[in-house]
């Protein structure tokens, strides 16, 4: 932490504040915004809430926001439209953080049920990770990283799947070599379309589905949690529209059951599914999903018949 600015503000989530005294004691004589992550707090009250904190001191500059995703995406979205933009800095304390939403400028908050309904772009100043933080993440947490993780071995080119599959257990998991692949992965992506026009879409792969189980199951799975499960549907819907080899899906499904994630969802209400994944914001007036054509080859804005997403949800309540 002394690499850290001397002066600045904190968004801290208040668990990582209580579990690491080195931190609680860094911040002593610093002004500190306590947030109860969850995506019920991911709403336009909170972001009205942390703009008072920072306009009472508006003069220290930057925001340094300290936790997992719901963190950075609060502190982004503020830091992004407080006086039309202040520096930020990120410090994610969790796997799917240090791996996925810390990279890319995306933040927003969730309106009406839906999901980062409301959001703008926010590229942080400096990012730093700190491997250290896992060692407190309850193991829940580190099963929902792993859902990104897998995600990045679908549609990348980096060798994660054919190494998760020599992992003894996700408690002796070395996490760093898997971050850097992801980042690897999502900054070679960003890097070509940061606004999202195109080609970012493939970062989109299970997410469909998996904003559509968040919403089902407010504050129940985590974001990971949905992303694994939305990874095993849309790859039985890959292969239905393109043929995609049944192996990959049957090697993802292993390894979560390895890791011990959750591989269904009982008594899912499909069609109430259905209609929160009509609400997602890519599409127009198609269902669009990010679908593999083959390991490696995602193929963005594929057209979906409501039959076949019914039909390939079955992946996940068997």
């Amino acid at each position: 932490m002394e690499r850290l600015p001397s002066r600045a503000l904190f968004v801290v989530d208040r668990n990582v504040y209580e579990n690491w005294p080195v931190l609680r004691e860094y911040t002593q004589d610093k002004e500190v915004y306590l947030l109860d992550a969850s995506e019920s707090r991911k709403t336009l009250e909170e972001i009205e809430s942390l703009y008072e904190f920072l306009f009472k001191y508006q003069t220290v500059e930057p925001l340094i926001a300290i936790g997992g995703g719901i963190t950075g995406d609060l502190a982004g979205y503020a830091s992004a439209t407080f006086k039309r933009g202040i520096p930020l800095i990120l410090l994610p304390t969790t796997l799917l953080a240090m791996c996925d939403s810390t990279v890319g400028g995306k933040c927003g908050v969730n309106y009406k049920g839906v999901k980062n309904y409301i959001g703008t772009f926010k590229k942080p100043d400096e990012i730093f990770i700190c491997t250290e933080f896992l060692t407190s993440l309850p193991e829940r947490h580190l099963k929902s990283g792993m859902g990104e993780i897998l995600k990045y071995g679908l549609i990348g080119k980096e060798p994660i799947l054919p190494l998760l599959e020599k992992e003894i257990s996700l408690q002796n998991l070395q996490a760093r070599p898997y971050v850097e692949m992801g980042l690897k992965i999502k900054i070679d992506v960003v890097s070509q379309d940061f606004y999202d026009r195109g080609q970012r879409n493939v970062l989109n792969f299970g997410h469909n589905i998996a904003h559509g189980l968040e919403a089902v199951y407010p504050n129940t799975l985590t974001h990971g949690e949905a992303v694994a499960l939305g990874l095993l549907a849309e790859l039985r819907l890959s292969e239905e529209l393109f043929g995609l080899r049944s192996d990959i899906r049957r090697q993802t499904r292993s390894i979560m059951e390895r890791f011990g994630m959750m591989t269904v969802v009982e008594d899912l209400p499909v069609e109430k599914l259905l209609d929160y994944i009509k609400k997602d914001k890519k599409n127009d007036d198609s269902l669009r999903f990010t679908l593999l054509r083959g390991a490696g080859c995602p193929e963005i804005k594929q057209s979906v018949a409501e039959e076949w997403i019914r039909s390939a949800v079955v992946e996940i309540m068997e």
